[in-house]
C-alpha cells in the first residue's frame, strides 16, 4: 500500500517539474531575446551617428575649399616716388571671399622696392557693399593702426592704395574704414560715424610684371 501511495506521488511531481523547467527555459528565452535586441538597438544608434558624421564631413568637403580666380588692380603707395601704384593682378578667391582676396593680395610685396599696403598681423572682420549709396564698408581689426605704424604722409597714401584697390573692384567711388566697429582713428586722421574716404584712380601708375 505505502508503495502504490509513494508512486503515485512521484507520477504526480513529474508533471510539474518539468512544467517549472519549461517555465524557466521561456523566462531565459525572453531575457535573451531582449538583451539581443537591446544591442542591436545600440549597434543601430552606434552606425546612424557615424553614418551622419560621415556625410557631414561630405558635405563639408563639397562645400569648402571652392576657388575661383579674377582680374583685379591691386594699389600700393610707393614711397620712393612718391605716387599711388598699381599691379593687375590674378586673384585667387575661395569660398568666394573677394574681399579676403583682395586684403590678402594688399599684404604682398609687389616688389623688393615697394611694401605691401597691409601689415601681414591685421585682419579683415567684414565687407559691405552699399551700392545705392556708391559706398563699401571695411571693418578691420582694431591693431590696424598700431600694425601699419606709418608717419602722416604715408599713411594717407597707404589708405588711399587700400581704398583704391577695393573701390576700382568693386566699382564704387567711397569707403568706410572701422576698426573693430569704430570709426578710423589714428593720430594723423580721425574719422567720426559714417564719414568716407573717396577712391582716386587719378595719376597713378601701373607697375610692370
Amino acid at each position: 500500500m505505502k508503495k502504490r501511495i509513494l508512486a503515485i506521488l512521484i507520477s504526480l511531481s513529474i508533471p510539474f517539474s518539468i512544467i517549472s523547467c519549461g517555465a524557466e527555459a521561456n523566462n531565459n528565452k525572453n531575457n535573451t531575446a531582449s538583451n539581443i535586441s537591446n544591442n542591436e538597438s545600440t549597434i543601430t544608434d552606434e552606425e546612424d551617428k557615424n553614418k551622419d558624421s560621415n556625410q557631414s564631413d561630405k558635405y563639408d568637403t563639397n562645400n569648402s575649399n571652392e576657388i575661383t580666380t579674377d582680374d583685379a588692380n591691386i594699389y600700393y603707395y610707393d614711397v620712393v616716388t612718391d605716387k599711388i601704384v598699381y599691379i593687375n593682378k590674378t586673384i585667387e578667391i575661395k569660398d568666394k571671399a573677394v574681399a579676403t582676396a583682395l586684403v590678402n593680395e594688399l599684404k604682398k610685396n609687389p616688389s623688393e622696392e615697394i611694401a605691401s599696403a597691409l601689415n601681414s598681423d591685421i585682419s579683415l572682420n567684414s565687407a559691405k557693399v552699399d551700392s545705392e549709396n556708391d559706398t563699401i564698408k571695411l571693418d578691420f581689426s582694431s591693431n590696424f593702426v598700431e600694425a601699419q605704424n606709418l608717419g602722416s604722409g604715408p599713411e594717407s597714401s597707404t589708405l588711399t592704395a587700400i581704398c583704391n584697390t577695393f573701390g576700382d573692384y568693386f566699382n564704387v567711388s567711397k569707403v568706410i574704414i572701422t576698426l573693430d566697429g569704430k570709426p578710423y582713428t589714428s593720430g594723423h586722421i580721425s574719422m567720426k560715424d559714417g564719414d568716407t574716404f573717396k577712391v582716386d584712380l587719378n595719376n597713378t601708375l601701373e607697375l610692370t610684371k
